[in-house]
């Protein structure tokens, strides 16, 4: 889920606020995470090496590096397999790419359901009279961000240009990430914005400003959500993460001012 895996951005913050330099090294992410309108569950995993970029000091140069790597997204009703290189060249700027196979599967009856067109309905009682069905493809990310920090406050602002190629490339599907009709051969965008106070070195609480918007149908769906984010260290190697989202939908096709809630648990460890 787009607006699920959103919170992981602002678990990122973290070295920003503290300027916490980079380690070069192998490093294993194990996540999972849930979430409620929509109703959904996921397990992340990412194997990445990491190289610092710049060795010397300098808020604006401890945390720059490049992460490259191989990423799974785990769900009853996808599965996201691929490589992914994260850059950042400035502790205000970081750029991942990232490109997967697709694949939708539907053994739990969650899988993959065509479409007529954009203005298809979408909503529960319309996806259950579709026949849902195995499918593949392939997905493409770039996922600019722009971060800053001043004392306890940090802002970061990320936007994902999401390109899918599924099934052939020809009609349109529901596209279950976001949760919105796409083309089968079409491009969705996802801005994610966050502004957080840092209680300490490991907890951080703010707000979550996110917009889906599709250009090819002019779709929009926008949330506004309080956020909680902790990072604890468990031992030199191994660290604990969290994150937790409630608010609601200030636009959406169905969901308008209806409750938005999702959560996030995970490790990290330094081989």
């Amino acid at each position: 889920m787009k607006r699920l895996i959103g919170i992981a951005s602002a678990l990122a913050l973290a070295s920003a606020l503290i300027a916490e330099p980079a380690k070069q090294g192998l490093f294993l992410d194990q996540n999972f995470q849930t979430g409620y309108n929509p109703i959904g569950a996921q397990l992340g995993t990412k194997l990445f090496y990491r190289v610092p970029l710049n060795k010397g000091g300098g808020i604006l140069w401890e945390s720059t590096k490049v992460d490259v790597g191989i990423e799974n997204s785990l769900s009853p009703a996808y599965d996201f397999i691929g490589a992914f290189v994260d850059v950042e060249p400035i502790a205000v700027f970081d750029l991942e790419l990232k490109a997967q196979f697709a694949g939708y599967f539907d053994a739990l009856g969650y899988g993959f359901r065509d479409l007529e067109g954009y203005g298809s309905d979408y909503d529960a009682s319309a996806l259950d009279s579709i026949d849902s069905r195995n499918a593949a493809g392939c997905f493409l990310s770039a996922a600019p961000t722009l971060k800053f920090a001043l004392g306890h406050v940090a802002f970061s602002d990320t936007l994902h240009v999401n390109y899918f190629d599924v099934d052939g490339g020809k009609g349109y599907f529901f596209e279950i990430v976001a949760g919105c009709p796409l083309a089968k051969r079409g491009v969705e965008l996802y801005n994610d914005a966050y502004l957080l106070w840092m209680l300490d070195s490991k907890l951080m609480l703010g707000l979550n400003d996110s917009i889906l918007f599709v250009p090819g149908s002019g779709y929009r769906s926008q949330t506004l959500q309080a956020v909680g984010a902790l990072n604890r260290p468990l031992s030199e190697k191994l660290s604990f993460y969290a994150a937790l989202t409630v608010g609601f939908y200030l636009e959406d096709r169905y969901l308008q001012y209806k409750p938005r809630a999702a959560g996030m648990a995970g490790i990290q460890y330094a081989f």
